[in-house]
């Protein structure tokens, strides 16, 4: 069926008038029968079919930090403008035309959708599990099994009228035309057939894309195979779907649908939807206070609970056992260090620390054999490489991080508008390793504004060799190499720090109390640099950044060295025997490790099923994304703890 009987056929179908239309065409689809006395045949039904629209997936998982402070209490597609929120009128516009499976992409706030699903009773609600994570591909990747003739909508559109339609022709992207120069992607080239050629980011005099997009089955299906088959590659996790669209724009066809100003608003800030709708302000208000007013009722109701009591014990709201996901040291820390606890006095809450951590760089000194001079005390390791960058990076710099990395990096290389590139850390033989000659030559061709190395890494485990460290600073004395030692430690290896300070000017070491002390909970950690570079990091720090309390347990941590070294046992027997199991059994590959965690592949086995199964049963992992598979770090816990979990893996895989 051409273009132009499709229009035909559908206007007919809609009962429009359909004498404009040209005679030609009227005429072919009355002698195929697709048309009688101005009206759709069976027949011609038949061949609408194919074009007939399955379903519809509205994207809502988004955090929307410019829509701050309101995205802080309600997601962007809940926001409440003319009488409806924005998600809400979007469903009703798609089932007045007849969509009746329509499935909800959420993740931030998940909770308020749920509620609103209520009201739908065939809304299908999804939950895209890393909206925190990665871009919008995901949630398309979260909703990719429902992929067919698929409407594909944001929670950030609105409609002045119904743009849906029951039956489409081709696969569009939605677009307005602008005559100045703006921001946005913008359709560049077509095709004789008028397929988009090329979407470049910024224009003028042309159309550029909006939310709002169709994708027939075989675009559908397309698209699917090319994601699930590169979506586990380091690009595809900040990429939108439009970019990947864009990517591959040879194989992916897809037309411009032309749409006027007044027919759909894009909203990226509440300051856009106010000038829009001036009545939203007061909606943003009032909201606001009654969330405020909720909130405050809570915690006067849950301190109320409390006026009474004379005694209590505190209970964690997590077991311990199960809390396999965010390495903390589920060892406990040293006894000593909850004698200070128990033996805290009124001056301890009462008075600022005006030893300035003295007393405890004076300690750190003793163990590491280095002047105090060297030793910026801090609240946490990461509060340390965050002053750090915030001091040394300016807007456009360049950070070179290892792929994987934990995501804090990225954050405050982000905040400070700089960018951010990757060297591997790659699998070998039995455990992972740097790809050193990779990050020369990648330090070599962009020269970074700083160099982080994670080691022993998270989430690998794996440890950078003493001459490999000492190459990369060499090698590179106009970036400032910052060490990431937080799992300093749980392993005999460790670095000539004193060597490497007197000789190098352009390496800081950032160390932490939360993992092998066992002190997450009270944030401390400290830094190791010259004494130049501590002056100048000392200015980006408050004065009273570790309290009292945190101050004298890592002081009475260091002071325990017989408590760590069993400790220390401890844990490497439990890595010992988790390791050993889990390379016994038949698909995974668990690597060795230099920290308190272990890093494992799975082949022809679900893994996210897998995690699941394993939270079902009261433990929590963390999975990472690596090339095309999912892999799984787990922290670990005491031996008897690990066997439960080696146990509950060997009764999954068996089924």
């Amino acid at each position: 069926m051409t273009e132009k009987e499709f229009d035909l056929l559908y206007a007919a179908h809609k009962n429009k008038d359909i004498s404009g239309f040209d005679k030609e065409i009227i005429s072919a689809c009355e002698k195929t029968g697709l048309l009688k006395d101005k009206k759709v045949t069976d027949k011609g039904y038949e061949e609408l079919k194919p074009y007939k629209v399955d379903n519809a997936i509205i994207m809502a998982a988004g955090r929307s930090r410019r829509c701050m402070p309101l995205s802080n209490y309600l997601p962007k597609g809940l926001f409440e403008i003319k009488g409806d929120t924005m998600v809400e009128r979007q469903i009703k516009q798609l089932k007045d035309v007849g969509i009746g499976e329509i499935i909800l992409v959420v993740g931030y706030k998940k909770e308020k959708y749920y509620e609103m699903a209520k009201k739908y009773p065939g809304l299908i609600v999804i939950e895209n599990t890393e909206w925190e994570e990665k871009n919008n591909t995901s949630s398309i990747y979260a909703a990719k099994d429902y992929l067919k003739n698929t409407y594909i909508c944001c929670s950030d559109n609105w409609f002045a009228h119904n743009v849906y339609k029951e039956y489409v022709y081709d696969s569009y992207y939605a677009a307005k035309f602008s005559d100045e120069f703006i921001n946005e992607d913008f359709a560049k080239s077509y095709d004789e057939n008028g397929y988009i050629t090329e979407l470049k980011r910024g224009g003028e005099n042309g159309w550029y894309v909006i939310g709002e997009s169709y994708w027939n089955k075989d675009f559908s299906a397309k698209f699917k195979d090319l994601m699930v088959k590169e979506y586990y590659d380091p690009e595809m996790k900040y990429m939108l779907w439009d970019h990947f669209y864009a990517k591959h724009i040879d194989v992916l066809k897809m037309k411009i649908m032309q749409r006027e100003e007044e027919d759909c608003k894009e909203f990226d800030t509440t300051e856009e939807i106010i000038e829009f709708y001036p009545g939203f302000k007061d909606f943003v208000e009032q909201f606001i206070a009654e969330e405020e007013m909720e909130n405050q009722t809570i915690r006067l109701n849950y301190l109320s609970n409390y006026a009474d009591t004379k005694s209590y014990s505190v209970v964690s709201t997590e077991q311990f056992t199960g809390r396999l996901h965010v390495n903390e040291n589920l060892f406990k820390p040293s006894p000593k260090c909850m004698d200070v606890l128990r033996n805290a006095t009124y001056e301890d809450v009462m008075l600022y620390d005006l030893t300035r951590e003295d007393d405890l760089a004076v300690e750190i000194s003793k163990r590491e054999g280095i002047s105090t001079d060297h030793i910026l005390v801090h609240s946490g390791s990461s509060d340390v490489i965050k002053t750090i960058m915030t001091l040394v990076l300016n807007k456009g710099d360049t950070v070179l991080i290892s792929s994987p990395a934990w995501n804090y990096y990225k954050s405050v290389v982000e905040l400070r508008m700089a960018k951010a590139a990757y060297y591997d850390v790659k699998a070998g033989d039995k455990a992972y390793e740097f790809d050193v000659d990779g990050l020369r030559e990648k330090a070599r061709t962009i020269t970074p504004r700083i160099i982080i190395l994670t080691t022993p890494h998270n989430p690998t485990g794996a440890f950078l060799a003493p001459g490999d460290l000492e190459t990369i600073i060499k090698e590179n004395p106009a970036s400032l190499v910052i060490v990431d030692e937080a799992y300093l430690g749980f392993g005999p290896k460790k670095y000539d720090v004193v060597h490497l300070l007197n000789t190098y000017s352009n390496v800081v070491f950032s160390r932490t109390f939360s993992k092998l002390y066992g002190l997450a909970g009270v944030r401390v950690g400290y830094g190791i640099c010259n004494p130049m570079a501590k002056q100048v990091f000392r200015l980006d720090v408050n004065p009273f950044r570790v309290n009292n309390i945190s101050r004298k347990m890592a002081i009475a941590a260091l002071q325990d060295q017989e408590y760590y070294d069993k400790l220390l046992a401890d844990i490497t027997e439990s890595r010992n025997y988790f390791i050993e199991e889990m390379n016994k059994l038949p698909g995974v590959k668990a690597f060795e490790s230099d920290a308190n965690f272990v890093f494992m592949h799975y082949v022809g086995i679900d893994t996210q099923a897998l995690k699941d199964y394993l939270q079902k049963n009261g433990y929590l992992v963390r999975l990472w994304t690596e090339g095309s598979n999912l892999a799984m770090r787990v922290t670990l816990d005491r031996k008897e703890v690990m066997q439960k979990v080696v146990a509950l893996i060997r009764e999954f895989l068996k089924k």
